[in-house]
């Protein structure tokens, strides 16, 4: 009887530490920007294409920039606004209430937080730019710098 234990033991045992030698990823992993979406992600986000369709027609909007200073002296989408994320709640007076905000970062991680905070804030149609700048350089303007 001890012997069925202790070889239970061991092969418990072995295959703990298998565990740690060998660990299981998942064979596909999202995206950033897969990882980041809200389940409604056209209540919250814009895609780089729809956002270049907004502007090839004029549409009125505000293109709000959330990165940092730095990010922001190195490249950016003409005419943005430039509000850093840490100081959206204290300056988003800056923005044009009742007009559409496309907002941007690098990636689409602090955008996306940034156009839940102006949903709460009272501007319902914020929307966040996927995959951020990054994104927007890789689809709509490879000359753009990447960082």
């Amino acid at each position: 009887m001890f012997k069925r234990i202790k070889k239970a033991l061991k092969r418990s045992w072995r295959q703990y530490i298998r565990s740690f030698r060998e660990p299981k990823l998942p064979k596909v992993a999202p995206s950033v920007a897969e990882a980041i979406l809200p389940l409604e992600s056209d209540t919250y986000t814009i895609a780089p294409d729809q956002l270049k369709d907004m502007m090839d027609k004029d549409i009125h909007f505000v293109l709000l920039d959330v990165r940092e200073e730095w990010e922001y002296q190195m490249v950016h989408l003409e005419d943005a606004l430039w509000i850093p994320f840490g100081e959206l709640p204290r300056r988003c007076g800056e923005i044009t209430p009742g007009v559409e905000v496309i907002v941007y970062c690098h990636w689409g991680m602090r955008s996306l937080d940034a156009a839940f905070l102006l949903q709460q804030l009272g501007f319902k149609s914020a929307k966040s730019l996927v995959g951020g700048i990054d994104r927007w350089a890789q689809e709509i303007d490879p000359q753009m710098l990447r960082y």
